[in-house]
């Protein structure tokens, strides 16, 4: 018997495991996928086929161990603002000096003045600009969750991989446990689900709780580029700088899925050549989990966000020198999936379900639209549940 089972390892369960951990609880937690190690996060990877894919990883430190290490704030909540400071400070955060800009950033940078710099957790020390942060890195220069995991089995924490949860055992209201897809059973006298917003609600389905599944956002987004010989934009710390315009960003962002769209245009490029733009935008949370399925399509609202941001991304792409004709962009895709359970829960920050002993602490708990990175929120999130669960807030 433990005091918490979580289930979930990314930011959000991570955290937990590490906040309860410190506090003398006895805690396990659990992940559905496999420790890859570092550097290898990218085999771990679920695309989800919808009208928008939605891209995940699913390993120990989950989503994190392929995200760009940003650490954007949100004001979801005034009561979040102290566990984002906190974690800034744990995460050792910054944002990235114009001395420290690789040149294809710095390329994009002098076409408009209304570039900022990019909060990260990146130790630049360690970093050698292979422009693999969404691949693991393998210089463990990026904070990822699995810090905070090595913390929290430092402390004590139990943690078992390869172990999918089916549901949460409920006894009397209240949650006593969970029961793993190959029919192992963890005790518990509270359950935190971590598992992220497509698996969270499948795992309430099964525990019998059929008020969870809608209000899916994916911050869509879509990667706009050209060719401008030996750009070398691949051999760059990603989304180093941004612009934050009224329902979506752009952000400096290779992506390789950009080759096979030129070459449909008989264009060919090296890597090297490409120099790319990402569009992300807040889109509505139109989208839908279900037991089976993910639904997740543009509305006309997207649409016109989408269009006015590649407008844009393609305004500085051709200032920037890239050449007009190669222009093309990458199919829509969401790597931030969130908010199939915000109309469940009190609130983000305060992440209680109607059972007894319940709680959420992940993406899931956010109402979109969003629109950018939620690493920060999320781990927010967590450090405040946990400190609630522990008598201090």
């Amino acid at each position: 018997m433990h005091d918490y089972v979580v289930v979930g390892s990314g930011a959000g369960g991570a955290t937990a495991a590490k906040e309860l951990t410190a506090a003398g609880k006895s805690v396990l937690l659990l992940e559905k996928g496999p420790d890859v190690g570092p550097g290898n996060a990218s085999k771990a990877y679920a695309v989800i086929k919808s009208g928008v894919e939605v891209w995940q990883a699913s390993c120990l430190g989950g989503t994190t161990t392929v995200a760009m290490g940003n650490v954007m704030r949100s004001n979801l909540s005034r009561k979040l603002d102290d566990c984002m400071t906190e974690a800034e400070e744990e995460m050792d955060a910054w944002t990235i000096p114009p001395d420290k800009l690789g040149p294809a950033t710095r390329l994009l940078r002098g076409a408009s003045g209304d570039w900022q710099p990019m909060p990260k957790a990146v130790d630049l020390k360690k970093c050698t600009s292979c422009g693999l942060c969404a691949f693991g890195c393998l210089q463990q220069a990026k904070w990822d969750a699995c810090q905070y995991v090595e913390q929290a089995v430092a402390g004590g924490c139990k943690v078992a991989t390869n172990a999918a949860v089916r549901k949460v055992m409920v006894e009397g209201g209240r949650a006593i446990g969970v029961e793993t897809v190959d029919g192992r059973v963890f005790r518990g006298n509270g359950v935190i689900l971590a598992a992220g917003a497509v698996e969270t609600p499948r795992i309430l389905f099964r525990s019998g709780v059929d008020s969870v599944g809608k209000g899916l956002f994916v911050d869509t987004f879509i990667t706009v580029g050209g060719v401008l010989p030996k750009a070398g934009q691949n051999h760059e710390l990603g989304m180093a700088i941004y612009i934050e315009r009224d329902g979506y960003m752009l952000s400096p962002h290779h992506s390789s899925l950009l080759l096979p769209v030129l070459a449909e245009r008989g264009i060919n490029a090296e890597p090297q050549d490409l120099l790319g733009i990402m569009v992300k935008i807040e889109d509505e949370p139109s989208g839908v989990v279900r037991q089976g399925a993910v639904v997740k399509e543009s509305t006309r609202r997207d649409l016109e966000l989408m269009e006015r941001g590649r407008r844009e991304a393609t305004e500085l792409l051709l200032r920037a020198g890239v050449d007009e004709k190669t222009v093309v962009e990458v199919h829509p895709r969401g790597a931030h999936p969130g908010g199939t359970c915000s109309a469940y829960i009190r609130s983000p920050a305060k992440p209680f379900t109607d059972i007894e002993s319940l709680s959420i602490a992940d993406a899931s708990a956010i109402p979109g639209p969003f629109g950018k990175p939620p690493m920060l929120t999320v781990v927010a999130i967590a450090k405040r549940l946990s400190s609630l669960l522990l008598g201090r807030a």
